[in-house]
């Protein structure tokens, strides 16, 4: 069982709410670590809002991306780094990106252009983890090159299960899904 809530005009990602029995329990499990950085990373990015509320800020987990007209000066960027400090997240130095191209979730930002970074899907399915692996990499690019919850339902019969490990094969029909959604790439 799975639903999302979408955000206030996509700032955010939507939050997306899955009851799911993992090889490790529920205990450190990525829903739940999912659901902690998107509630305490929007939390701690309040008054970074307030503060450039010019600017357009999104996050996902602990991926955070602030883009404005202006470049952001070392003294902003100092204030943003002890806002955030203020909340517990630590923003490491080597992650900042100062200048194009940036890279943000899969995508290369550049002055002129947005665009997906290099597309490598593995489509060799042996097991859940490899299904789980691939479907992830789809669900990343799906609304940019148009793939369609038909394209991909022959594939969700493979996320059946629990073990990461359990294998998996590939029918006809699944071989005719991969062939169309890589040729939408």
């Amino acid at each position: 069982f799975a639903f999302t809530l979408p955000s206030t005009n996509q700032a955010e990602p939507s939050k997306r709410f899955e009851w799911a029995v993992l090889p490790q329990g529920m205990k450190n499990s990525p829903t739940l670590c999912q659901l902690y950085f998107m509630t305490n990373v929007a939390w701690a990015l309040r008054p970074v809002r307030a503060m450039f509320h010019s600017a357009l800020i999104y996050h996902y987990m602990d991926d955070i991306l602030i883009a404005r007209q202006t470049p952001i000066t070392d003294a902003a960027l100092q204030t943003i780094h002890t806002v955030l400090g203020k909340s517990g997240l630590v923003i490491a130095p080597e992650n900042i990106q100062r200048s194009a191209p940036w890279k943000y979730l899969g995508w290369r930002i550049t002055d002129g252009q947005v665009r997906p970074q290099k597309i490598e899907l593995h489509t060799d399915i042996k097991t859940l983890k490899d299904a789980q692996r691939l479907l992830r990499e789809l669900q990343w690019i799906r609304s940019i090159v148009g793939i369609t919850n038909d394209d991909l339902a022959p594939l969700l019969s493979w996320l059946t299960g629990i073990d990461a490990g359990a294998p998996r094969t590939c029918s006809a029909e699944q071989r005719t899904a991969l062939q169309q959604i890589t040729r939408k790439l």
